[in-house]
């Protein structure tokens, strides 16, 4: 099954990180971690494409190496202007809708974003989110429309790193689609990489799932940290930066 426009799945990266530096080519089993998230953004049904946008700094030229070794290709922009990087990869593979992942998290919810692709395109949404979903495991789901007005029009230093904030801080103008995914996904474990003990979770989980003989991947992550819920307690303390907290859109009391 196919859906109407061209979806392409657009990964942001970039080998710089305050907490944890060269984190997106840390090795998790034999493999990179945006290795990992490449394997899974290959398996949706409703994607036409994938690209990584990149900063243009060379420090992150051994990541475009290795993203280009995968056949995938890789579009450079400002470092600091995440909202840039994205609109010059559409714009390049003429993507509409754009589906935005992190490569800190390399463990993807395949078939729940197949869904949000699909309710997307049937809603004729701005954007499409997840709700009470693991941290790091569902993206975006946004219209070139909405990405170019962002471009053009959001001035805001973290609207543009974040992508989507000018669209939540005007919801009366465009039309934010939110989904709910099943029982079984809406778990609080936190599976992206931000800080050391991220990793030290990650490792431990995919080492788990090693020794149980299951492949490395979001289903097979959620099962086995139902049963061993002590893997996910190595990073819950740690605090998710929000981009909220500096939008005079949101109430801070």
């Amino acid at each position: 099954m196919s859906v109407p426009g061209n979806p392409v799945i657009i990964i942001q990266a970039r080998m710089g990180s305050s907490r944890f530096p060269g984190k997106t080519m840390h090795p998790l089993s034999g493999l990179p971690l945006i290795g990992w998230l490449i394997e899974g953004a290959r398996k949706f049904s409703h994607a036409s494409g994938i690209a990584v946008a990149v900063p243009d700094l060379p420090e992150d030229d051994v990541l475009d190496t290795y993203v280009q070794s995968l056949g995938v290709p890789c579009v450079r922009g400002p470092v600091d202007d995440v909202l840039a990087r994205y609109h010059l990869a559409a714009a390049a593979l003429k993507a509409d809708p754009v589906v935005r992942l992190c490569a800190d998290s390399p463990l993807v919810a395949v078939g729940f974003m197949d869904l949000m692709i699909e309710s997307h395109v049937e809603t004729g949404a701005d954007l499409t989110n997840g709700s009470r979903y693991p941290l790091g495991t569902v993206g975006e789901v946004i219209s070139f429309r909405a990405l170019d007005a962002m471009y053009r029009e959001a001035t805001a230093p973290y609207c543009r790193e974040h992508v989507t904030p000018y669209i939540h801080e005007h919801p009366g103008r465009f039309k934010i689609n939110t989904l709910m995914p099943p029982v079984w996904m809406q778990r609080d474990f936190r599976l992206t990489v931000d800080t050391a003990a991220d990793i030290e979770m990650m490792e431990r989980l995919f080492n788990e799932l090693e020794k149980e003989g299951l492949t490395p991947n979001f289903t097979n992550a959620m099962a086995l940290l139902d049963v061993k819920p002590g893997i996910a307690k190595i990073n819950a303390a740690v605090q998710q930066r929000d981009w909220r907290a500096k939008s005079p859109a949101f109430d801070k009391r």
